[in-house]
């Protein structure tokens, strides 16, 4: 049996240091590969193989390394917070939450050990223990700003803006190069609907990271809502180097604003069937430039396309890339093309419908609603509203109540004491649920893609809006430029419905007669 030579190991462990020093991880993690091969039971080798990995942007095998190092050192808190790290960056969270915490049995105080189970819990979604955690670490490092940046994080995705604000500026003193307590401050500012604070906040992150899209797509959103639409869109064109919202790659050169007389331009939809719906008011101008367009949206709104005002070929699925001389995302569509706040507006419905003959009830007016969007979605919580208190519409008399709402919440008819027709069990697609808005009076709704869809036909649409709506409804404005015949109605307070509801009711009861909305 060969020797192993305690130099061949020094000289291997030196080379493995020397690279990391350069930055190149995979020369190190390959040395300390061999260096495992002479010492199999040196766990620091095996933990600065796994980090070396996890460095080089290999989380999976770097688990395998720090695993090992873990076993062979129980009880070491570097090796079970760097593990932890990797759990948390597979998105493992309950394995991540499980490793920090058997750093606390090591060392009961470990700041690190705590604020990382408080960011492990918000990402799992679990944000009152995610806040609890927080807030203890908080207590630990009372004066470390990234603790202060953390826990007011959590507060703001708990809808907790006031609580956040003292925090994030306290942070940004502290720490005034850290873009991300910037950027948290910004978020702070905005749901305070403190917008020059906000976009100031924004710029200072921005020079700190200047490559972040992330910071300049939180920035479009501001500037966006504050109906500085060029600036804007420009920064929303961030959103593509965001890697959960980039559109799909094609092999076609992008639209840049070239000529367009006689070619063939893909417009390929993104995000969800409102945003679709939205954008698409913007077709018709491709065609005064003289494209040919095929627009590729999702399957449910294929039935709907033709109804689309403009000729564009409407398609569902992934197109030959060969047919076409440009491409263009939808939501890139007001950049290309240079669209100010000014300019979105459109004369009259984009969606029209064919009549189908139909004679809507003369006595009663039909109103269709919408109480729910989506629960996958983002800001979810904030802009549906629960049953109990949207019900309280229905006390309001001679009025025929329609359901449009789609999805699991659907259900909450169920348990309703008043009579509401339900449409939705006839409706397969959006090209349904418009022939069901075809025969209503009026549409009343969360902000969902119904309430777009009603827009664009130019259907009366009352929007129920949260407190800090989303950026197309901008702000102290009770119409929209988005859709002539949209009234919004907005919160007051964070997270008070109520008000909005008997709002609406008394501007029901102010409606004599339902040629108000028929003429």
């Amino acid at each position: 049996m060969t020797q192993k030579s305690p130099t061949q190991l020094a000289e291997l462990l030196n080379e493995a240091e020397a690279a990391e020093m350069r930055g190149d991880w995979t020369i190190a993690s390959d040395r300390y590969r061999h260096a495992i091969a002479l010492a199999p039971l040196e766990a620091h080798v095996w933990y600065r193989a796994g980090t070396s990995l996890f460095e080089a942007a290999k989380p999976e095998e770097s688990l395998q390394f720090l695993e090992k190092a873990s076993m062979l050192a129980p009880g070491t808190v570097e090796f079970d917070l760097k593990l932890g790290d990797v759990f948390f960056s597979l998105r493992q969270f309950g394995e991540a939450i499980e490793t920090y915490k058997k750093v606390l049995a090591e060392d009961a105080n470990n700041v690190s050990a705590t604020n990382n189970i408080g960011i492990s819990l918000q990402e799992a979604g679990e944000l009152k223990d995610a806040i609890n955690a927080l807030n203890h670490t908080l207590l630990l490092a009372p004066d470390d700003p990234i603790v202060m940046a953390n826990y007011a994080a959590a507060l703001l995705k708990a809808d907790r803006s006031e609580e956040a604000l003292p925090l994030l500026i306290r942070a940004t003193n502290l720490n005034p190069n850290s873009a991300k307590a910037w950027s948290n401050l910004a978020i702070a500012y905005e749901a305070s609907l403190r917008l020059e604070e906000a976009l100031k906040a924004h710029g200072e992150a921005i020079l700190l990271e200047p490559d972040n899209a992330s910071l300049h797509y939180n920035q479009a959103m501001s500037l966006l809502l504050c109906g500085e639409y060029d600036e804007g869109f420009q920064s929303f064109e961030y959103r593509r180097l965001i890697p959960d919202r980039k559109p799909r790659e094609f092999d076609i050169p992008e639209w840049l604003g070239e000529s367009l007389s006689g070619k063939r331009i893909l417009v390929h939809a993104e995000q969800g069937a409102g945003d679709t719906i939205q954008f698409a008011r913007f077709l018709p101008q491709l065609e005064c430039l003289g494209a040919k367009i095929t627009f590729s949206v999702h399957q449910s709104l294929y039935r709907l396309g033709p109804c689309f005002s403009g000729n564009s070929s409407i398609i569902s699925t992934r197109p030959s890339e060969v047919d076409f001389d440009f491409q263009i995302p939808l939501l890139s569509l007001p950049c290309r093309l240079g669209l100010t706040l000014n300019d979105i507006s459109v004369d009259g419905p984009y969606i029209s419908l064919p009549t189908n003959g139909e004679i809507r009830p003369a006595k009663n007016l039909r109103i269709g609603i919408v109480w729910a969007g989506n629960p996958n979605h983002a800001n979810d919580a904030n802009r549906s509203i629960a049953f109990p208190v949207f019900q309280s519409l229905f006390s309001v008399p001679d009025i025929e109540w329609v359901s449009l709402q789609y999805g699991e919440r659907a259900s909450d008819l169920n348990k309703c004491p008043f009579a509401v027709e339900d449409k939705t069990t006839e409706c397969r697609d959006f090209a349904d649920t418009a022939l069901a808005i075809q025969n209503l009076d009026l549409v009343i709704s969360v902000d969902t893609s119904v309430a777009h869809l009603a827009g664009a036909m130019g259907t009366p649409v009352w929007i129920l809006l949260p407190y800090l709506p989303d950026w197309r409804w901008l702000l102290d404005r009770r119409d929209s430029p988005w859709y002539r015949t949209a009234k919004l109605f907005r919160q007051a307070s964070p997270n008070n419905w109520s008000l909005v509801i008997s709002e609406v009711q008394q501007a029901l009861r102010k409606i004599k007669t339902p040629l108000q909305f028929r003429s």
